[in-house]
């Protein structure tokens, strides 16, 4: 589980590291791009809210998440590897209420098929509750929210049949996402 200190080191290690961060000009996949901060925290009426507008309820280490930081102040850049495609841009970590339109699709695309991404996830050894909601924190990833956890495991999520589990908890999650050097 998530305390205040583990969060605040992180973004704090996380901020040091997007100082000077360098775009990979051949990689794939949306990059943090340099001087990229953590936003303000939310008070717990605004997770309420948060919570209300895409009907789930979050787990207390993504409620202390969102206390402490909601999303980034910078988009992402995505240069499309060596394809010539311009560069495209979207939002790194989703800020609420900024993203909320954005969240809201991503939650209804992985909601299409969830029986057959419940199956995927399970063929891995992670039991999905049927009424589990999965709120996206970055691009494809979303944190598992469902109110008997403890811990906000952390999906990967292309399409129903590529899901696998990122990060066992949010913190694992974060801390491979951004603090790697992958």
């Amino acid at each position: 589980m998530l305390d205040i200190d583990s969060v605040f080191a992180f973004k704090s290690a996380s901020e040091e590291k997007w100082r000077n961060i360098s775009i990979k000009g051949t990689s794939r996949g949306f990059q943090i791009q340099a001087q990229t901060r953590w936003n303000p925290g939310l008070t717990d009426e605004t997770i309420t809210q948060y919570e209300v507008a895409v009907g789930a309820s979050f787990p207390p280490d993504f409620r202390m998440f969102l206390r402490c930081m909601n999303g980034t102040d910078i988009p992402a850049i995505d240069v499309r590897g060596s394809s010539g495609e311009p560069p495209r841009f979207a939002p790194g970590f989703y800020s609420y209420p900024r993203d909320l339109e954005r969240i809201k699709a991503n939650i209804e695309y992985v909601g299409q098929d969830g029986v057959q991404l419940a199956a995927t996830l399970e063929e891995q050894g992670f039991h999905l509750p049927d009424d589990a909601k999965l709120i996206p924190i970055f691009g494809h990833r979303y944190v598992v929210c469902f109110p008997i956890l403890d811990s906000s495991p952390v999906l990967s999520i292309w399409d129903a049949s590529d899901a696998i589990v990122y990060g066992r908890s949010l913190l694992a999650y974060l801390e491979k996402e951004v603090l790697s050097n992958r």
